[in-house]
């Protein structure tokens, strides 16, 4: 039912716990603004950018119980027309940031990993972009973090989910929420939740979609994961993050 939020999500990819603000909370993971160098040196060669996303994004092994995704996503015109009234909203900055592969030296995602138990599904998944240059990677996190975006991704969601067809569904309404979780000895780190919630007779039910990432040196890595009724685990997605940082770290351009 949801693809095409995670079509729109995945936009941008900042990538597959409740938290407002600059200060957080994001799952299990508690904000302390992650700040850290990166050392220096020149643009990675494009073997170098790709081995590095091959190594770090999340593989099989790291979710047990899940399974591959075979799912396709296709866009229609009125959400490529939604798309483009975000960029327009986002301005120059958050077009950077909403459209950061164009450019790019690498990109790379892991597959879409899936799991379902009853009416609960959850899916998880990894990016990598790799920029040219360090400088060009910390401008992509500083839009990333800008309010703005945040309030135009609002409104686009919103404004997608209602062009959708949910029969005896309503679209009650989306939110996102931001924060900062902790990446020590990177540029930093970003995060948001998006809250999708439709109402089927007098029964609410909410959609879940969390995008939590960092930047280190010239890349940046992207988890994000959902739940339908309920988020996805907490302490699985602090794990996973914290992998994803330790195998950037191990392996850093």
């Amino acid at each position: 039912m949801f693809a095409p939020v995670l079509v729109g999500v995945a936009l941008w990819g900042c990538g597959k716990g409740p938290y407002t603000g600059s200060t957080a909370t994001i799952g299990a993971v508690v904000t302390d603004g992650g700040h850290g160098s990166h050392r220096g040196g020149g643009s990675p060669t494009r073997g170098q950018a790709l081995a590095f996303a091959r190594a770090v994004n999340l593989t099989a092994a790291d979710v047990p119980g899940f399974t591959r995704s075979h799912k396709q996503n296709s866009e229609s015109a009125a959400e490529r027309r939604l798309q483009g009234q975000l960029r327009s909203c986002a301005g120059a900055a958050g077009t950077s940031a909403l459209r950061r592969s164009r450019g790019a030296l690498a990109e790379m995602s892991s597959p879409d990993f899936e799991l379902h138990r009853g009416i609960i599904a959850l899916t998880v998944s990894s990016e990598v972009t790799v920029a040219h240059t360090a400088a060009a990677a910390a401008a992509t996190l500083a839009a990333v973090r800008n309010p703005r975006l945040r309030v135009c991704f609002s409104r686009y969601l919103s404004a997608l989910l209602k062009s959708q067809h949910y029969p005896g569904a309503t679209v009650v309404g989306v939110s996102i929420a931001s924060g900062t979780p902790p990446a020590p000895g990177t540029t930093g780190g970003f995060g948001w939740r998006v809250t999708a919630t439709l109402a089927i007779r007098t029964i609410h039910i909410s959609f879940y979609f969390d995008i939590l990432g960092f930047v280190e040196g010239p890349s940046q890595v992207t988890l994000t994961s959902s739940g339908t009724v309920r988020p996805f685990p907490a302490r699985a997605q602090e794990q996973l993050y914290r992998q994803l940082l330790t195998r950037a770290r191990a392996h850093r351009l």
